[in-house]
């Protein structure tokens, strides 16, 4: 069977963490996110894999080339113009032709290997199939009433506020679609949606049944902070590794995974689950909790606590004495000793954070900030909660960042 993983979007509601990278580029617990759904697909069965690309594509390309070092032939087609999801279906239709049925998989959202194996193991049904998940808000969603494991209506969109059942962007589909995608008119996005065509085949009669992922099986990635969601989920399940090296007077607790050339100096504690990528360092005296990834030749100094966030790669710096809380920091984000970032509001509510210029409720009680790649903060910086800083800001010493922060911007 093969697969179409759509990979053209842009992540605009990521920002800044997508503004030099393909949102589907981005890591989780140290490895990528469409290189997990590529290895599971093929540790799945799935070898022959069809990429819709747009944004950035040569760098999509480029890392994983024809798909030989992950045991699959990978071919690339490109969608002219972000049209919608549907668009991007249809987009592939020649790559696909002569296939019954197929794999259409969303490149943005995190899949564990049980879910892909769940999933194409109940391929070999004879109904078209939807990945489904049961979530708090289903408004980043197309939501679905479900009657005994059918899908009777799928709504774009809806409301928040109630707990519902969602499309999990996953499905198994036959060549009826491109007929119905030719049908589909454009949403109130201006987009042409896979769940409008999917609507309409519901028209016709033809039956869609769900296939349901479980808690930490899927996590839809929209928001920075979902990022960290996924981030643990993925620390969750991931087999242990401990290649790295570990002075004396290292107390590790729990699933600590020590990447190959990773360092972690006397002194230093780590609660798992934990991540500690390639020739990263840690120490000496630092304090890594639980959630917590870091990436190739990260550097975590002395006296240092990290707490439930990810470091990207390039080397990225969190010298002595920072405390860094529920928050991402981008490829080559340097901090100054000292930096703050806050993750808790006084009244304990959910912190809200700016996306597209409107205040989004994250439904997270704790969120620190988000760090676009290249940032660097002078020493005794503090960060609000929910607070955004663009790629390649320089924040000044002694600051306090109230405000997301544009990219190259300067703060005194």
């Amino acid at each position: 069977m093969k697969a179409a993983i759509l990979a053209a979007g842009r992540g605009e509601r990521l920002w800044p963490l997508a503004e030099k990278n393909p949102k589907h580029l981005l890591p989780i617990a140290g490895e990528p996110l469409l290189q997990r759904t590529v290895r599971a697909l093929v540790q799945a069965g799935v070898r022959d894999i069809v990429m819709v690309v747009q944004f950035e594509a040569e760098k999509i390309k480029n890392f994983f080339g024809d798909g030989q070092r992950l045991g699959c032939k990978i071919r690339y087609v490109k969608q002219k113009t972000l049209g919608g999801t549907a668009d991007a279906v249809r987009t592939c239709e020649n790559e696909l032709e002569g296939q019954d049925r197929f794999l259409i998989v969303y490149g943005d959202n995190y899949y564990n290997e049980k879910a892909l194996d769940k999933f194409v193991s109940s391929s070999k049904s004879k109904d078209l199939l939807m990945g489904a998940a049961e979530v708090k808000d289903p408004s980043r969603f197309g939501t679905l009433q479900v009657r005994k494991g059918n899908i009777v209506s799928i709504r774009e969109k809806v409301a928040s506020g109630n707990v519902g059942v969602v499309n999990a962007g996953i499905y198994v589909l036959d060549n009826s679609i491109f007929s119905a995608i030719r049908k589909t008119r454009k949403s109130r996005r201006g987009e042409f949606e896979l769940t409008d065509s999917l609507s309409l085949l519901l028209a016709d009669g033809r039956r869609i049944r769900t296939i349901p992922f479980g808690k930490g099986e899927w996590v839809g990635i929209s928001y920075p902070w979902n990022l960290l969601e996924a981030n643990r989920s993925a620390l969750d399940s991931d087999e242990e590794i401990r290649d790295g090296h570990t002075e004396p007077g290292v107390h590790l607790k729990g699933s600590v995974s020590l990447a190959e050339g990773s360092f972690v100096k006397s002194g230093s504690y780590i609660e798992g689950p934990v991540y500690v990528g390639e020739g990263a360092v840690v120490g000496p005296n630092a304090y890594l909790r639980p959630g917590t990834s870091l990436g190739k030749g990260a550097k975590v100094g002395a006296g240092c606590e990290v707490k439930n966030s990810i470091v990207m790669d390039d080397d990225a710096k969190i010298p002595h004495l920072c405390y860094i809380g529920d928050s991402i920091l981008g490829n080559g984000v340097s901090l100054g000793a000292g930096t703050i970032t806050a993750n808790l509001k006084f009244n304990d509510s959910n912190i809200r954070s700016k996306v597209k210029g409107r205040l989004v409720d994250s439904g997270q009680r704790k969120l620190g900030a988000i760090f676009g790649d290249g940032a660097k903060t002078g020493i005794n910086v503090s960060v609000f909660p929910g607070i955004k800083i663009g790629a390649d800001a320089w924040i000044g010493p002694g600051a306090i960042v109230r405000a997301d922060v544009p990219s190259k911007a300067r703060v005194k």
